[in-house]
């Protein structure tokens, strides 16, 4: 009896030192794109490139992004996240900069730091989505059909365009979207 004891109180101990179901940022997937020419649609060549990553808050209300995008070769005009599988166009979700609530992107090499909440979700009646949808925007991104792209005077459907996906830690970094 004495010996049961002493193993449920080794189970309980361990238990108690597994890790939490709470996550702190650091700890929670991040969100990530890699911005080319050659992921637009059609592909382009420039030598412009960028790189959007992304936070979804604890409580999925918002998102914090910072966009870096750099050798454009227009003046970037907008920047957006848009709702589209790899290889396919879609509308856009919610801007980063160069409109709706959000400032203008500055120069073409810069970065580009903000929130996105419901208040910036505009409306994309075709592909489902309603003005402040936010939930509709988590569940696109959850299943990699929503893309980042900028914007620029020179090529004004899309300069730079990358697939948002998770990524977890420095190993993922490579660029898988080939």
């Amino acid at each position: 009896m004495k010996r049961l004891w002493l193993n449920l109180v080794l189970v309980i101990c361990m238990l108690l030192a597994l890790p939490g179901s709470s996550t702190t940022s650091e700890e929670r997937p991040g969100l990530r794109a890699r911005l080319n020419g050659f992921h637009e649609v059609p592909s382009i060549s420039t030598q412009g490139k960028g790189e959007f990553r992304a936070r979804i808050n604890e409580d999925g209300t918002s998102i914090s992004f910072n966009l870096k995008y750099s050798d454009l070769t227009g003046v970037p005009t907008a920047a957006h996240i848009h709702l589209g599988q790899r290889g396919v166009n879609g509308g856009i979700l919610a801007f980063l900069c160069g409109g709706g609530s959000k400032p203008a992107c500055p120069a073409t090499s810069a970065t580009v730091e903000g929130t996105i909440t419901a208040a910036d979700i505009l409306a994309l009646a075709p592909q489902g989505v309603a003005a402040g949808d936010f939930a509709a925007v988590l569940r696109a991104i959850r299943s990699g059909s929503t893309y980042s792209n900028v914007h620029s005077s020179v090529f004004g459907s899309g300069e730079i365009r990358g697939q948002i996906r998770f990524h977890q830690h420095d190993e993922d970094d490579e660029d898988k979207d080939h």
